[in-house]
């Protein structure tokens, strides 16, 4: 039974929500109570205002105690915007409310019944970066060559097994082919690894909480009774692994209330499962479905493009965005020479929009790949135009924060033996090698952690150049471990840990930019902590910790006055902008060209198109070019496939290739490139000869940022701290984990992120 924008609401009480500006499908939806209830919600559709009210609703007028509501949200900011609604409608406060992303809701579960999965409450989350490390040290205790099976290539199919909630237990690796069966014999080193330090990392937490359930049919009992409703936002991306703990916590009851798009279904290459909200009635026997479908967003004209754009993928639930919003400006669509001149145009453009009125924090440019990213970067700077970066090299993954993290994960954790290597030579000890050789032999054999066996003080079983360094760990931890058992505030530990270690010190000592840099980004974390003791009394600093490494790209974006946004489509899910340029839609870029031969993942690449599209309140404006660096040379590209899709009376078409400097004749100006519709060449026919790259290209293909984090094959991991020259001359000074400086050519240099 479906609901839509036309019908009318019950006439039941519902004072709590009378405040509350719903259309009569929203309210419908809000105030239904007969079982399991899916909406379908529309890109801008009110779905963020409808999951709010519905728990308002469920607080107000059925008095059901926050304590007892399960919402699991996407972002961190998502939830505590969420709360505080609830509490501005409640007019009570809702503190005990369990609303969270999932995993940050699944670490709450686990730290509370961690004893009977074998840990300790105090275990240490591990982000993708320490994965990264723990895989390297599994590989190589295990002598598996790293060429054959990339640490990430490993983690990758393990999380595969653990998406499905798949133990390595219950794999057989006599029965697989010689891939596999090696990939479960690291998945089970691995999660041995993983209990041994006492450490999940992200997908453990989804998992773990699962295994938790299914091998205790009592504890299930006890959370069913404490969660009498489960709502869940963006359903659609849902993995297998969250929908079995859904269905395990609303089973019993059925009391579940899940709102998502199908269209906006964008994370499949993580795990994400569009057939969570297509099978959700089968999966729940009795579902009453809504669907909302007047958006408040978009204008009329953004609208026209994004229905007529995702009207090309055939499985989909039904439903086509209206909106009463008028709006003069129409889409356009440009065609640029290269990607040059695209960021370059782009950049003028959003000049122009700031000084006729437009708020530059509302601007935003969006592209398929981070890589794309440099090109905007390169023409931004030049033009002194201020723009915020999301999604590049994070605050919490600097190696110089990812130190002082480590020094705290000790405190909580000390059998975190990765934070512990990752500190115990810094600032130097002289502890290398041979020294963690040894400590490692000895931890194992008297079955501790390597930082437990430094607290024993017993140093023999290292060369006497190394003793002072242990020493000195010794007493640090023995100092600091006193500070926090009497209640010492986070960041008083924290600066007196760094003044300690003479970290501080090593850094106030190399009189560089980088360090100076550093210095900042501590002291940025010090008030970071500084602020959130304040704000979280009572709460340890294994609290903080968790909420450090469960932040997303979005959870950390900081809006600036001054500044427009770049990012990635991915990264845009869920927000809103006045003005929204889609750059590169090119085949091979969206959709990507390893997807081409794949009917779903094309699907996905249709939908991510749609979220970039509906991401538009009032300026929407695409682009792609002629040509571009792909691989290391001048590549001919066509338009994304999807735009062929879409009626010329829909959009208006510009060509600006035909006027790009390198071709222009002196007596053209722009405004010869607007046409009505599309020319020629819009349809793929090649009425333009290939021009020569220009002197001017950038090498895209490679994403090379200052501040980014890499990895070398011979000097290990680094940081780029400058870059000069483009293309294949493009040159890259970095510095690297041991110290040194280097100046590398990125053409020759095979470096990866890291």
């Amino acid at each position: 039974m479906t609901t839509n924008g036309h019908l009318a609401a019950p006439p039941v009480p519902t004072s709590i929500i009378d405040n509350v500006p719903l259309n009569d499908a929203q309210r419908a939806a809000v105030v239904y109570d007969g079982g399991p209830q899916l909406v379908f919600a529309g890109a801008g559709s009110g779905k963020t205002r409808v999951l709010t009210a519905k728990i308002a609703w469920l607080i107000g007028h059925k008095r059901i105690t926050p304590h007892n509501i399960f919402a699991a949200t996407f972002t961190n900011k998502a939830a505590q915007e969420m709360k505080q609604r609830v509490r501005a409608l409640t007019g009570s406060p809702c503190d005990s409310l369990w609303i969270g992303t999932f995993h940050s809701l699944c670490a709450r579960i686990l730290r509370r019944e961690a004893s009977r999965l074998g840990f300790l409450p105090s275990f240490t989350i591990y982000d993708a970066d320490d994965q990264v490390s723990a895989m390297k040290k599994v590989i190589k205790e295990m002598e598996i060559d790293e060429r054959a099976i990339p640490p990430r290539q490993a983690l990758g199919a393990i999380s595969k097994y653990k998406n499905a909630c798949t133990p390595p237990e219950d794999l057989d690796p006599a029965a697989a082919p010689f891939f596999q069966r090696e990939i479960i014999r690291i998945y089970r080193e691995y999660a041995r690894m993983l209990k041994r330090v006492q450490a999940m990392d992200f997908d453990d937490l989804l998992c773990n909480a699962v295994y938790l359930f299914r091998k205790n049919p009592p504890v299930l009992a006890s959370y069913q009774d404490l969660f009498r409703y489960v709502l869940v936002d963006e359903y659609q991306d849902t993995n297998l692994a969250q929908f079995y703990l859904v269905k395990h916590l609303a089973g019993r009851s059925n009391a579940i209330f899940v709102v998502g798009d199908d269209d906006q279904s964008i994370y499949g290459w993580r795990g994400a499962n569009i057939e969570n909200i297509l099978s959700f009635e089968k999966a729940f026997p009795g579902t009453h479905t809504f669907t909302l479908e007047q958006n408040y967003r978009s204008t009329q004209a953004v609208l026209r493009f994004a229905n007529t754009v995702i009207a090309g993928n055939t499985r989909r639930a039904e439903k086509k965005l209206w909106t009463s919003r008028s709006g003069s400006a129409r889409v356009r669509v440009t065609r640029y020479m290269d990607g040059r001149q695209e960021a370059d145009c782009i950049g003028d453009d959003i000049r122009e929009l700031v000084r006729g009125g437009m708020p530059a924090p509302l601007v935003c440019v969006l592209f398929r790949t981070n890589a794309q990213s440099r090109a905007f970067e390169e023409a931004f700077r030049r033009k002194q135009l201020p723009y915020v970066l999301i999604g590049a090299v994070g605050f919490y993954e600097r190696k110089e924060i990812k130190d002082c993290l480590a020094y705290l994960r000790l405190i909580v954790n000390p059998l975190d033996d990765l934070s512990f290597e990752r500190i115990a030579n810094v600032p130097p000890r002289g502890l290398g090698d041979r020294a963690f050789k040894d400590l490692r032999t000895a931890a194992r054999a008297a079955g501790c952690s390597l930082l437990q066996i430094i607290l024993k003080g017993d140093f023999s079983m290292v060369a006497d150049r190394a003793r002072k360094g242990c020493a000195d760990l010794r007493e640090l931890f023995t100092e600091v471990n006193s500070w926090n058992a009497a209640g010492t505030a986070p960041h008083e530990v924290l600066s007196g840990m760094l003044t300690r270690t003479g970290y501080m010190d090593m850094l106030q000592g190399d009189d560089s930019e980088e360090s100076e840099g550093r210095l900042e980004n501590i002291n940025e974390l010090m008030n970071t902590l500084t602020i959130w003791s304040g704000a979280n009394e009572g709460k340890a600093l294994s609290d903080f910790l968790q909420e450090v490494s469960l932040e997303t790209d979005v959870d950390r974006w900081q809006k600036r006055d001054d500044a427009v946004n770049l990012m990635t489509m991915h990264c845009a899910k869920g927000l809103e902008f006045k003005a929204v340029f889609l750059a590169g839609l090119e085949d091979g870029i969206l959709p990507s060209r390893l997807n081409f031969d794949d009917e779903e993942k094309m699907a996905e690449e249709r939908r991510l198109l749609y979220v970039g599209v509906t991401r538009a309140m009032d300026v929407l404006r695409c682009s792609y070019a002629e040509q571009r660096w792909r691989f290391g040379s001048v590549t001919p590209m066509s338009p994304s496939r999807f735009l062929h899709d879409v009626p010329p009376e829909v959009f208006d078409f510009e060509d600006r290739a035909a006027f790009h400097p390198a071709r222009e004749p002196a007596h053209h100006t722009r405004r010869n490139a607007v046409a009505a519709g599309p020319s020629k060449s819009w349809r793929g026919q090649d009425d333009h000869p290939k021009y020569d790259a220009p002197d001017h290209f950038t090498q895209e293909t490679v994403a090379f940022r200052i501040g980014q984090y890499i990895t070398h094959k011979n000097y290990g991991r680094g940081r780029i701290v400058s870059l000069s020259g483009f293309g294949k001359d493009l040159q890259l000074t970095i510095v690297f984990n041991d110290g040194a400086r280097r100046k590398l050519m990125a053409a020759f240099a095979n470096l990866e992120n890291s």
